[in-house]
């Protein structure tokens, strides 16, 4: 606290380093017999009240600090054994003695148990993040399947250019979040590694051999997840680069939202206004019959501030000397910031936007009208020149519907209208078969 000053450790680290020291101790147990049953059952239970957050207040120090961890290690070795003398004197074992360093952190390194930490709240977030985005793709591709018989115009360079499908649209939005869900999916295998049993420089100096294989299986049993211990410990200590590589990942999917939300503030705007912003909050003062799309520009925010956060990683990463990078801890608060940053912004897109927005049918065929997109669908059979003709003729009429519309095109191409039905089918004029 007198180094970095006062703060607090998020809940995620306390209890992921927890469960490190929980593994440790379980190991040097198994493999010493170092504690009496009393003394060992004692120092379980304090380390269960760190893990199930009884304890989160005895952690008043910053996430972002110098010293790679070692204030954090230091801290949590101080609470699990001062805790673990109170519950021994509860029980009137009131002269053994448990010390921080000798017995909770014995075998033990910051640089080995403090990334080991940050790989199990990390690893875990991203389960969180992968099932998000699942929920996200499978969402859209409800969507493209409701409104895949939807004709609306399709549009390049801020241009009116072909016919699609509202379903093609919502399948182009659905095929970017299934990418973002295969690299994150791949992404696990990259960063289950962890470092626990390399000591300070990753050659296991003092940690016997034994111990590291016991403390693996310990931490495995008791997160419950698929960790490895690194075949090289060496670069596991001292290269972080694979943190770079899932703020990459992250950084894609919040590009990717960008992009959706991006195209949703067209689509929702008056100019365009073929969907309907779900009516979450109205303009201010004097606009009271404006609708604000406060859940786009939530996300589009968010996304723009979880890209940068993902440089910032990458920063970190690469900032490393020798065998050790003691920016370990900016590293992994920048990181817990991206995950918590992308919950927040797939959540209010999923439950806040897409659960509740309406499709503007009428609007849909006004501006496919006006558009005259469908006229390119003729070019096949009438050629360039004879659909730039109609085109000419027609541009300036105001059908008041497609019936109408399809009237005009028929009194000057001379096609019949069970034929131009057939061209104007949304699977026709899509391209989504042929006929």
């Amino acid at each position: 606290m007198q180094n970095f000053g006062e703060g607090h450790l998020p809940r995620e680290i306390i209890r992921a380093y927890g469960e490190v020291k929980k593994a440790c101790l379980f190991a040097i147990q198994d493999y010493e017999n170092r504690w009496g049953k009393e003394v060992f059952e004692s120092i379980l239970q304090a380390t269960d009240e760190v893990i199930n957050g009884f304890l989160d207040s005895s952690f008043p120090i910053p996430f972002e600090q110098g010293g790679a961890g070692t204030s954090i290690n230091m801290n949590m070795n101080e609470v699990i054994a001062s805790r673990a003398r109170e519950i021994l004197n509860e029980k009137g074992y009131a002269r053994e003695v448990i010390d921080p360093i000798e017995d909770i952190n014995r075998y033990q390194s910051t640089n080995d148990t403090f990334p080991t930490a940050v790989t199990v709240m990390l690893y875990r977030w991203l389960l969180e993040i992968e099932r998000l985005v699942i929920n996200l793709q499978e969402r859209l591709i409800r969507l493209e399947n409701k409104y895949g018989s939807i004709l609306i115009t399709g549009r390049t360079e801020m241009q009116d250019a072909l016919p699609m499908t509202l379903g093609q649209i919502f399948a182009s939005w659905a095929g970017a979040a299934e990418r973002d869900r295969w690299r994150l999916h791949k992404l696990k295998e990259r960063i289950r590694t962890i470092a626990l049993g390399g000591t300070a420089v990753g050659s296991c100096f003092f940690a016997p051999q034994e111990y590291i294989f016991l403390a693996e299986k310990y931490l495995r049993q008791i997160t419950g997840l698929p960790l490895s211990r690194s075949q090289n410990l060496t670069d596991e200590i001292s290269n972080q680069d694979k943190w770079a590589e899932l703020a990459n990942g992250y950084s894609l999917c919040a590009q990717d939202l960008f992009k959706i939300t991006g195209d949703f503030l067209i689509y929702t705007s008056s100019f365009v206004g073929e969907i309907k912003h779900p009516e979450l909050q109205y303009g201010s003062t004097i606009m009271a019959a404006k609708t604000n799309p406060v859940i786009l520009e939530f996300v589009h925010g968010i996304s723009i501030s979880i890209i940068h956060d993902g440089e910032k990683v990458c920063e970190y990463s690469r900032n490393g000397q020798l065998q050790l990078n003691a920016f370990l801890p900016f590293l992994a608060q920048t990181m817990l910031r991206i995950c918590m940053d992308l919950k927040k912004a797939i959540e209010a897109f999923l439950d806040k936007f897409l659960e509740r927005i309406d499709i503007a049918h009428e609007k849909i065929e006004e501006n496919l009208i006006h558009s005259n997109v469908l006229l390119n669908t003729l070019v096949p059979e009438l050629g360039y020149n004879k659909v730039k003709e109609i085109y000419m003729a027609i541009k300036n009429k105001k059908p008041k519907n497609l019936e109408e519309y399809k009237e005009l095109i028929i009194e000057h191409s001379g096609i019949g209208k069970e034929k131009l039905d057939a061209y104007f089918d949304p699977f026709y004029s899509t391209g989504s078969m042929k006929k």
